[in-house]
């Protein structure tokens, strides 16, 4: 009788901790994250050491908007330096037509506004990505900090597709002086 009272704790405990770790889970996989950002290609944005939430349910199930800071796969290219993982701001979607040029960035024919980037002069990287219609399924992205190369991004390794992002930036949580949205 004891013996079968303490088989039933064990089962209900081990019960409960599955459904634990299940809900963990699925929070982590579905809803978002926690993440620190490495590097100042988002200077002055967000800064080396920043924590993050980042949510997951955008880029799956809505719709990626220009100007969402994401955390994305890094193209294979520019894996060699043990990063998996850039944040980068969003600057055209899919169709759009992007340009840069004399420092401007220019999607569908207007310059954009970018209050946010450091310095007022977008270096071109690549002639091929300077002037593009961002392909079905992709996005451009770009660090916020602009000066000469203090960013790897879609000016250099080109459009990144969608299914790359794992996830939007939605609120900064360190340092608790810089806490709130992104």
């Amino acid at each position: 009788m004891k013996h079968n009272k303490i088989l039933r704790e064990i089962l209900d405990w081990a019960l409960h901790f599955g459904i634990a770790v299940l809900l963990v889970l699925l929070v982590v996989f579905f809803l978002g994250r926690i993440t620190v950002v490495e590097g100042t290609s988002m200077v002055p944005t967000l800064n080396n050491g920043d924590v993050l939430i980042i949510e997951a349910i955008t880029p799956r199930f809505g719709t990626l908007q220009q100007g969402d800071i994401v955390v994305l796969r890094i193209p294979e290219l520019l894996g060699s330096d043990n990063r998996k993982y850039a944040i980068k701001r969003i600057v055209a979607v899919e169709n759009q037509h992007l340009q840069i040029k004399e420092g401007k960035v220019y999607v569908d024919g207007k310059e954009l506004r970018e209050p946010y980037i450091n310095g007022s002069y977008t270096q071109e990287m690549s002639d091929f990505y300077s002037d593009i219609i961002v392909p079905e399924g992709c996005i451009f992205v770009m660090g916020d900090n602009r000066l000469p190369d203090k960013s790897r991004d879609s000016r250099v390794f080109g459009p990144v597709n969608k299914d790359r992002v794992i996830g939007r930036c939605i609120l900064r949580i360190f340092p608790f002086s810089d806490f709130g949205s992104v």
